[in-house]
């Protein structure tokens, strides 16, 4: 049942993002309107999927690599759909919607699973852990996409490079302020990851923070983001500095989830 849904809900997700590229490349206003309702049907059936997960798995929630990104998605794709309802941000569902595949194709191939039998998955401090630590991924994720997106425009905008179709994606302006509201709220989520880390740590090994990879990465990610931020509201590092700088730190964090593991 779950595969079959999983798979059913990834071809809507497909779908929904080749209309919006269609919608990119051609004016038709119904074709815009079709992906969002692709969208919409495919988060409420990820949402009955990982209804079914959580009710099969039972506590402690997320201990599985599967069932992790595909939170992620969801949440990028409520993300989008509320950015949608308060921007109109209908065109940026042609790179919003990639992503989703991408966090779908990392809960297909991935591997990485916790033990939910281990007595330490049942510390009250894991599950909120996990669950922080992969709202602020996807949102992040989000961020990144929006960053890009901004460099693109800019570059076009500086060159006198503008193709339509990009003639009806949001402003440089619009952009760079959800881009700055999505990474501040991946920050704060972040740093609840960290320090809720740091409790589980305490409650297993008796220490916040000991000799593990990951817990590092994701302070090195942190400081980046913190900087953005701080350059962002006392240098007044608007723009393309800022949104460099934050790219960067989606570098981190990707490098931190995909390629390191706890010691």
């Amino acid at each position: 049942m779950n595969r079959y849904l999983f798979i059913m809900t990834l071809g809507l997700y497909l779908t929904a993002g080749m209309l919006y590229l269609l919608q990119l490349v051609f004016t038709g206003a119904a074709i815009a309107k079709y992906a969002i309702r692709f969208t919409l049907l495919s988060w409420l059936l990820e949402t009955v999927l990982l209804g079914f997960l959580f009710a099969k798995n039972g506590y402690p929630f997320l201990t599985d690599s599967f069932s992790s990104y595909a939170f992620s998605a969801w949440v990028v794709a409520a993300a989008f759909l509320l950015l949608n309802l308060r921007y109109r941000f209908a065109m940026v569902g042609a790179f919003i919607l990639p992503l989703i595949s991408v966090f779908y194709l990392l809960a297909w191939f991935s591997s990485e699973n916790y033990d939910p039998g281990r007595a330490i998955m049942h510390s009250p401090w894991g599950s909120i852990h996990i669950i922080f630590s992969f709202l602020a991924f996807a949102l992040f994720a989000v961020s990144f996409v929006l960053g890009i997106l901004f460099i693109v425009e800019e570059f076009q905008l500086k060159y006198k490079v503008s193709p339509k179709m990009f003639l009806r994606l949001p402003s440089l302006d619009s952009v760079e302020q959800i881009h700055a509201k999505a990474l501040t709220l991946g920050f704060i989520l972040l740093s609840g990851g960290i320090i809720t880390g740091a409790a589980w740590a305490k409650s297993v090994t008796g220490f916040y923070f000991f000799e593990d990879a990951r817990q590092l990465w994701s302070i090195i990610a942190w400081l980046i983001y913190a900087l953005f931020l701080q350059a962002r509201i006392s240098a007044g590092w608007r723009g393309r500095r800022g949104i460099l700088l934050s790219l960067l730190g989606f570098v981190v964090i990707v490098f931190t989830f995909l390629g390191v593991r706890h010691n």
